[in-house]
């Protein structure tokens, strides 16, 4: 039963919505929250900025979290489309995903030596942003804005 396993993800303070959106989007399609799933959101939560999934498998494996690359995977896939996470698109080689669920969009600056990613509030880009979708009589659901450059 989903509710008789302990899950840290779901004890912290901001965390429980995320953790009742997840567990209800799992749910609604005959998926288990499992430990791995609470583990890979608690680890994802405590993220700032936009992580790769190989990034987030090797800090799971460091901290010693067994859990499978098939998983995480997966997990992101499920995470992506309950839109508890969103995917940033940087480059064509590598996805990069960031939390997403209730937090303001972001621009980014992206170096194109160091691959250095520096993240920005974009408050005018949104707005317009918001102007524009709504002289095309679009509902906006997100945006991404990133500058490609190389820094100092």
């Amino acid at each position: 039963m989903m509710n008789d396993i302990p899950v840290q993800a779901c004890d912290k303070p901001l965390i429980p919505p995320m953790c009742a959106i997840f567990r209800r989007f799992l749910k609604q399609r005959r998926l288990k929250f499992t430990a791995e799933r609470a583990k890979i959101l608690d680890v994802i939560l405590s993220k700032s900025g936009v992580f790769e999934a190989e990034q987030l498998m090797y800090e799971m494996r460091q901290a010693n979290h067994r859990v499978s690359k098939a998983t995480i995977y997966h997990t992101l896939k499920h995470l992506l489309k309950a839109n508890v996470i969103s995917e940033v698109l940087i480059d064509s080689k590598q996805a990069h995903h960031q939390l997403s669920f209730g937090l303001k969009p972001k621009g980014y600056l992206v170096c194109l030596k160091t691959n250095e990613i520096v993240e920005f509030a974009a408050p005018q880009i949104e707005v317009l942003h918001n102007n524009i979708c709504r002289e095309h009589g679009y509902k906006p659901i997100s945006f991404q804005f990133v500058v490609y450059g190389i820094s100092p």
